[in-house]
């Protein structure tokens, strides 16, 4: 994450220097504006794709283009040269990011955990038949997730503090969510972070047990935010603001057609996805747990000033 961090400072201060940034968006044959969207091939993409199919960036002149990226910091360097010039990522990149005083900026919600007592869309799965049971026995062992120093090494930390330990207390490896069922299965590991819909296949084919969904018990409702660099043009920034406003309002309530989209994005099974349950979306920025988790980032040193961070971030 660090290396990519750089990246994207330099991306930065290159963009600053020539005076342009994120800037506007090339206009097509058909009179929109083309805006490329950087989406990690997750379920909740496939809102994005309702969205297009209803009309509600047309009606805003945009032509949308949906790109599948890497999620966390890997997208920033993109943004910061404008290509993709919008797209999703989690509070803890954003934050890390904005601290580092690279300029980028939440344009909307894109979706987020759902509250208890549903059931939570990442969690922790340790083997089968595991002494592992609930969070508090993670204290000590050893956990893979998908990038050190990113959502997975907060929330399982903050859940294991919540338990009466301590976020150092547990080790981790990272390796990529595909790779994970595997390593469990071999013993290299004690469990793993996963979301959906990795986590329902981990718990219903033999493979592993629920420890708890960790990003519910440290900050309950966390969301992922749709973002840009500052320096996009106001106009394009405006429209594509009221196309998401649309777009989330109706992925809420129309989740058939938001999990339809995601199998051709995310490529993973209408079936699997349909079992797996999908993040809430709306409208809402969740300002209390973007602010709970800068306040939380900045107590276990990874950002300096954690209000600083979300007020930069927030529109």
């Amino acid at each position: 994450m660090k290396r990519l961090m750089a990246a994207a400072v330099a991306a930065a201060l290159a963009l600053g220097s020539a005076g342009c940034g994120g800037g506007g968006a090339a206009t097509g044959s058909n009179g929109l504006e083309k805006v490329v969207f950087g989406l990690a091939p997750v379920a909740p993409a496939g809102a994005f794709q309702v969205g297009i199919d209803q009309g509600f960036f047309k009606a805003e002149g945009i032509e949308l283009e949906l790109k599948v990226v890497q999620g966390g910091a890997a997208v920033l360097p993109g943004v910061m040269s404008g290509n993709p010039m919008f797209a999703t990522s989690n509070a803890i990149t954003l934050l890390t990011a904005r601290d580092q005083g690279i300029p980028v900026k939440i344009v909307s919600n894109a979706s987020a955990d759902r509250v208890p007592p549903a059931k939570g869309l990442y969690g922790v799965v340790a083997r089968q038949g595991s002494a592992i049971r609930t969070t508090a026995d993670l204290k000590g062992k050893t956990v893979a997730i998908n990038t050190l120093r990113g959502l997975g090494e907060f929330t399982v930390g903050e859940a294991v503090k919540k338990a009466g330990g301590a976020p150092g207390d547990v080790h981790y490896v990272e390796l990529p969510f595909p790779d994970m069922a595997a390593a469990l299965k071999k013993g290299n590991v004690d469990a793993v972070w996963v979301p959906e819909p990795f986590l329902t296949s981990l718990t219903t084919d033999g493979t592993g047990q629920l420890a708890g969904y960790t990003t519910q018990e440290s900050v309950p409702g966390l969301a992922s935010y749709v973002f840009t660099s500052e320096r996009t043009d106001a106009d394009v920034v405006a429209r594509m603001t009221r196309a998401l406003k649309k777009t989330l309002d109706y992925a809420e309530g129309h989740t058939d057609k938001v999990q339809a989209a995601a199998t051709v994005l995310s490529g993973i099974p209408l079936a699997t996805l349909q079992k797996s349950g999908m993040e809430s979306f709306g409208t809402d920025l969740h300002t209390d747990t973007l602010s709970a988790v800068g306040n939380l980032m900045q107590q276990r040193g990874w950002i300096k000033d954690g209000a600083g961070a979300v007020k930069g971030l927030l529109p």
